[in-house]
């Protein structure tokens, strides 16, 4: 690896673009060097409806980061969620060899049984206009014997893979790569947003023991389902901080940056725990005259959709099944996660242990400070990710330098001749 190297993160949302750019050192740390965060314009649940404002929104985000890192901003990873996205779990499945000996396992097998499973996906009906954006692993059946979690060096006649397959509308991958790309960058890779929280807000134990990941965004609630280290299941629900945002303004008869502003300051998700003899003036719209409200009525609305989203993921966990390996119990973040009393009611709908998913900076140096609320949760698991994935590359870059390939091929040949011998 080179002694430093640029990585930016760009997390897309429907309310706010937050940019990250960071510099992985000799030691393989991350020091944060830059961080501009802007309004989104131009997207709405992850989709792009007008290029040149999304564009501009992503551009002033970059600038606002790179003027305080003083570095151009490089090797760009960006998060994305939405409707569009589609996930499923899928087998894919090769022979190890035709004799009558087994074959040792290596790294291509791995990779070739990854690309069967992503094979078996692209040919079904339906995913005709879909990009894979992840395939990964969550374990490994050699001959039957199932639970594997990394099947190199060891032999067999078979190798299945069980893999988690997470799809995006190819349009839409392509106008926020456009995005990108108006405004003088390129894309390295995308990752499933959830995915990428995962890596700031939860632990290898969670991850091992079993753990449901909540992303409560402006535009989409995104849902995860981890076990055994790996994701098992993920999900969109097209409701978010913007609708809660939406039924103030409409209920309260406000503007809805008022209505933003009294859900910041004033929020509650459990309306009976606001006393009932307080009240609260509501600006009216556009000069109108403002006037006095129950704080109660206030969180009542608030309550009514943030019990509507968590009862929806709820519902969707239990028809798939996913909630009977959940041991660790559930993590709820991003910028709705904030309103007082979020967690216990999430913690009521489920009936499991629940934390507000708050982004580990443990693994960060430089100005983290600004980066320790759940909305940067993204975010930072970008920074992350992109970290594993780099890594993984200079890896495997490595091996290929020192490897001998004459040595080998003389190796195999060798091994050939004493069969006959």
């Amino acid at each position: 690896m080179r002694s430093e190297q640029i990585i930016t993160a760009i997390d897309i949302g429907t309310t706010k673009i937050c940019v990250i750019i960071a510099v992985l050192d000799e030691e393989k740390k991350l020091e944060i060097k830059g961080i501009g965060t802007g309004k989104s314009e131009g997207l709405v649940n992850g989709i792009v409806i007008d290029i040149s404002k999304a564009s501009k929104s992503i551009s002033d985000a970059i600038y606002e980061a790179e003027l305080m890192s003083e570095t151009k901003a490089k090797n760009i990873y960006v998060g994305i969620a939405g409707e569009h996205m589609k996930s499923q779990n899928t087998l894919g499945r090769i022979s190890l060899t035709t004799g009558s000996e087994p074959c040792e396992i290596t790294q291509e097998h791995v990779d070739n049984v990854i690309t069967n499973s992503k094979n078996n996906i692209k040919i079904q009906q339906g995913n005709e206009r879909l990009d894979i954006i992840h395939a990964i692993p969550q374990y490994y059946d050699i001959d039957g014997q199932v639970g594997i979690m990394n099947p190199v060096n060891m032999s067999g006649f078979n190798l299945s893979a069980y893999v988690h397959i997470v799809m995006a509308d190819i349009n839409t991958i392509r106008n926020i790569t456009k995005c990108v790309e108006l405004s003088g960058y390129k894309v390295e890779e995308i990752f499933l947003e959830p995915i990428a929280s995962s890596y700031s807000v939860l632990n290898e134990v969670e991850k091992t023991l079993g753990s449901v990941l909540i992303d409560i965004g402006g535009g989409t609630t995104d849902l995860a389902v981890f076990y055994k280290e790996s994701i098992r299941f993920s999900a969109v629900i097209p409701l978010g901080g913007t609708n809660i945002t939406q039924d103030l303004a409409i209920g309260l008869q406000t503007s809805p940056q008022n209505a933003e502003d009294l859900k910041i300051n004033y929020g509650n998700s459990i309306a009976s725990s606001v006393p009932d003899d307080e009240n609260i003036k509501i600006e009216g719209i556009a000069g109108r005259e403002s006037k006095t409200r129950k704080l109660r009525y206030v969180s009542e609305i608030i309550e009514a959709r943030m019990r509507e989203i968590l009862e929806d993921a709820y519902k969707i966990l239990n028809e798939h099944n996913e909630l009977k390996m959940i041991t660790a119990g559930l993590t709820i973040t991003g910028g709705a996660s904030l309103l007082k009393n979020s967690e216990k009611l999430a913690e009521d709908i489920f009936n499991m242990s629940t934390k507000t998913g708050y982004p580990d900076l443990s693994g960060l140096a430089g100005p983290t400070e600004r980066l320790q609320n759940p909305k940067y949760a993204t975010s930072v698991g970008i920074l992350y990710q992109a970290q594993n994935l780099v890594l993984d590359k200079d890896n495997k870059i490595r091996q290929l330098k020192t490897s001998d390939p004459f040595t080998s091929f003389f190796k195999k040949i060798i091994a050939s001749l004493k069969e006959y011998l």
